[in-house]
């Protein structure tokens, strides 16, 4: 079976967790002291979807605002995104706009899936699930996931999700088997 590769990005501000969300993915560890991303990170995981092998590029750009230059050539080349907030932090939801307007400008129309992340912190939560999923419709987001990186809920879901979604589209295949 022949490997593709396929480039996705994570978008979202500073302090969301996407790094780590990256980092359980792809090693499986929870690193408790890490710091914000500096520029831009990149990940790699070989994964086996049944009709394709995929190494999958994940490219995570520090979410503060003095990184947005960045962003044309952080997207460039990318097959789809993970747009990820802090369940906790409302005002990381309300910039989801913001990263999707500048990354619909750069690629057009591509496949998003949007995580409320720390999902661990459920009790200190102001952003609703329903609003959440609701947001994700109108957008045009193709799923929503709640996850963990520190407690390792749900953090590979958003990923393949996306990985069979370029797949599909890729190979022109049916994919409505592998929606949640």
């Amino acid at each position: 079976m022949k490997l593709t590769n396929i480039k996705i990005t994570l978008c979202g501000e500073g302090g969301v967790g996407k790094t780590s969300l990256a980092t359980m993915f792809t090693e499986g560890i929870f690193k408790r002291d890490m710091k914000l991303t500096v520029g831009i990170q990149h990940f790699t995981k070989v994964i086996d979807l049944g009709n394709a092998k995929v190494n999958l590029v994940i490219w995570d750009l520090g979410g503060e605002h003095r990184f947005r230059f960045l962003a044309p050539l952080f997207l460039r080349g990318a097959k789809g995104a993970i747009f990820v907030f802090d369940i906790t932090r409302d005002e990381t939801f309300a910039k989801i706009d913001e990263w999707l307007d500048i990354s619909r400008k750069i690629l057009g129309n591509f496949p998003a899936i949007l995580v409320g992340n720390k999902l661990d912190l459920e009790e200190f939560r102001l952003v609703p699930k329903d609003i959440a999923i609701n947001y994700a419709k109108r957008r045009g987001f193709i799923a929503y996931y709640e996850t963990s990186a520190k407690l390792n809920i749900n953090v590979h879901a958003p990923f393949i999700h996306l990985a069979r979604a370029i797949v599909g589209d890729i190979y022109a295949q049916d994919i409505k088997d592998f929606l949640p």
